[in-house]
């Protein structure tokens, strides 16, 4: 199974229930405001995102922002986005399928190019090829950002506890990263400032594992998470990282 079947499979049968959960979504709230305060993002900017999938950080962002086009190399997906934003009544989000590192200059020039959860998708040579192809559409002084999983995780010595249910939710070519690898990737496509941050500890990897957690309690795992993200020594362990670069 290839990485747009997989998409595919897991947006037909999985995603409402998934990624619809309160605790998803609290994920994906904190994702968006990740984004707009390591970014200064704000209502004059155009976003492009690359991996939207069913668009829901992209939903979070859209009353924040200018415009957002949203690409995915999934049709199910796509159409999923676009039904869930008509139905949000947003009208400024376009969404398109693409895969990731196809031409992207018809759409024009973006003040910031996003993906949130991609890179790891894609090999060494493919992340390149994705971050000169963002490098192309940034307006000067635009940014890059990214987040995606760490290859230092903490999470990842519990893996083996709850083997069948990781499997099933991670995709053939899907890998966890290392932080200054992909900062020097970012830095040989040209990019300058590559910088390091870290977004998740354990919140991410449980709203796939546990969805049914109620919010009442996922308001507390969120605050322990936080913390934890806000210990030196600590986060250097965290799930998940976030790149920042700038195209000068």
């Amino acid at each position: 199974m290839n990485e747009r079947d997989y998409h595919d499979l897991h947006y037909a049968a999985d995603a409402a229930r998934i990624q619809g959960s309160p605790l998803f979504r609290r994920v994906h709230q904190r994702s968006a405001r990740q984004f707009l305060r390591r970014t200064g993002a704000g209502r004059g900017h155009r976003i492009l995102s690359l991996g939207c999938g069913d668009g829901s950080i992209e939903r979070h962002l859209a009353p924040h922002v200018a415009e957002i086009v949203g690409f995915d190399l999934s049709p199910v997906a796509i159409e999923q986005a676009r039904a869930q934003a008509e139905a949000a009544g947003l009208r400024n989000v376009t969404f398109a399928v693409s895969a990731a590192g196809a031409p992207l200059e018809s759409f024009g020039r973006f003040d910031f190019v996003a993906a949130f959860a991609v890179l790891h998708h894609l090999g060494d040579a493919e992340i390149g090829d994705t971050l000169r192809a963002a490098r192309k559409v940034l307006r000067s002084g635009g940014a890059f950002y990214s987040s995606d999983p760490s290859r230092r995780r903490l999470v990842r010595y519990f893996a083996g506890l709850v083997r069948g249910t990781y499997d099933r939710y991670h995709s053939p070519d899907e890998r966890e990263l290392d932080p200054a690898d992909l900062a020097a990737l970012a830095a040989a496509a040209g990019f300058s400032r590559p910088a390091i941050s870290y977004t998740d500890y354990f919140l991410g990897p449980l709203a796939w594992l546990a969805p049914a957690t109620p919010d009442w309690l996922g308001a507390g795992l969120e605050a322990i998470d936080n913390l934890a993200l806000r210990m030196p020594l600590l986060r250097r362990y965290a799930s998940s990282f976030s790149l920042r670069a700038t195209r000068e």
